[in-house]
């Protein structure tokens, strides 16, 4: 808040046109965005356990396409507690990703996933990170 009111200050004086006023504004704004972004991250992997690792889903839309934005954190310990992943996977993605898995290598469908093989999977998702590009998203699984 300071550096804009020195900005503000600045234009009132005469030192700065109106231009450069508005030239300084905007990047002190991109500036403060970007600092928060980082500050957000830092926060966020400052929440993780030592050792922890989570399985990720990430959907992000095309442009100009659906505004949906999926972005899931999944701890492994509550994979192994029997949570359905093909519950978090939006159904059009589903088919996309055992495609995907199954070009890997790594052929199972996301709906038979049971605590019986659960350890397996995750060991193997570890290993890989799974890409879709569609035309109206990209979706991406990893594990870290």
């Amino acid at each position: 808040m300071e550096e804009k009111m020195r900005i503000l200050n600045m234009l009132s004086e005469g030192k700065i046109s109106p231009d450069e006023a508005e030239k300084l504004l905007t990047a002190l704004d991109v500036q403060m965005e970007q600092s928060k972004s980082a500050q957000d991250q830092n926060r966020s992997s400052q929440d993780v356990t030592p050792g922890q690792k989570f399985l990720y889903v990430q959907v992000e839309p095309k442009d100009g396409k659906s505004s949906d934005r999926v972005s899931v954190k999944v701890p492994f310990g509550l994979v192994k507690a029997g949570l359905n992943i093909a519950g978090l996977i939006p159904e059009e993605a589903q088919e996309q990703i055992n495609t995907s898995m199954g070009e890997k290598g790594f052929s199972f469908n996301l709906k038979d996933i049971s605590k019986d093989n659960i350890d397996e999977i995750l060991a193997a998702l570890e290993q890989f990170t799974v890409d879709v590009d569609t035309e109206e998203a990209s979706v991406q699984v990893y594990c870290k």
